[in-house]
């Protein structure tokens, strides 16, 4: 169900009262419009009506893709090990058997809804992300800051991604074969891990810890 929340913001600008719109809850197929907002980055976009000053406001938003049966809770300071969603799994028992993932960046709440509706699975693609940061590091001497999905074309086997390193302004694009992605699913599917009911939050730590145990 989606809920949206009207609330009066003080602009540290001019200190102005600026009332703004928030999304606690965002269903997909109810809410196309918000969703290209999450893809454009747009969604958290603060702009002052009286000065013109503009920021970032990020507070905590559910988004749910029935269809596809998945849902992400960004939660801001939720990351990492925050779990549980505040009980939106007692609250909604038919929600038992949907994917449900934690995020603390508006970048990973958009990177969750590129996977999901690629058809990916997310573990195997942080996977893969893993084995490229090692490959760039050897190219470029620089650790990965952050590494983004961006796309991927099964019939001309093709999977993207955007990479940020350290000291470079730029990200690098990267494109590797499907068939890669296929190594790492197969290292997914034998980690077989267990998130309950809860939401949890499938990350570069979490992907590590995994590629640590199947090493093991």
């Amino acid at each position: 169900m989606s809920t949206m929340i009207t609330k009066d913001l003080v602009c540290p600008g001019c200190k102005t009262a600026a009332e703004t719109t928030l999304w606690a809850g965002i269903t997909a197929d109810k809410n196309p419009e918000i969703r290209e907002k999450i893809l454009d980055e747009t969604l958290f976009d603060f702009k002052c009506p009286e000065c013109g000053y503009s920021a970032r406001f990020l507070y905590p938003c559910l988004y749910h893709d029935e269809k596809l049966g998945f849902m992400v809770y960004f939660v801001p300071d939720g990351c990492p090990g925050k779990d549980g969603g505040d009980g939106i799994c007692e609250k909604f028992p038919q929600l038992a058997g949907v994917k449900k993932r934690l995020v603390c960046s508006p970048e990973g709440l958009k990177e969750k809804l590129l996977i999901f509706e690629a058809g990916l699975d997310d573990l195997a693609v942080e996977l893969l992300k893993l084995a490229m940061a090692d490959v760039l590091k050897t190219k470029y001497g620089k650790n990965t800051e952050a590494g983004y999905f961006c796309c991927a074309d099964e019939d001309e086997n093709k999977i993207g991604f955007s990479f940020f390193l350290e000291g470079m302004d730029e990200p690098v694009r990267r494109v590797t074969k499907m068939d890669a992605y296929q190594k790492t699913l197969e290292i997914a599917g034998q980690a077989a891990f267990d998130g309950g009911e809860g939401f949890i939050s499938v990350d570069e730590n979490f992907a590590k810890k995994i590629l640590d145990e199947y090493k093991a």
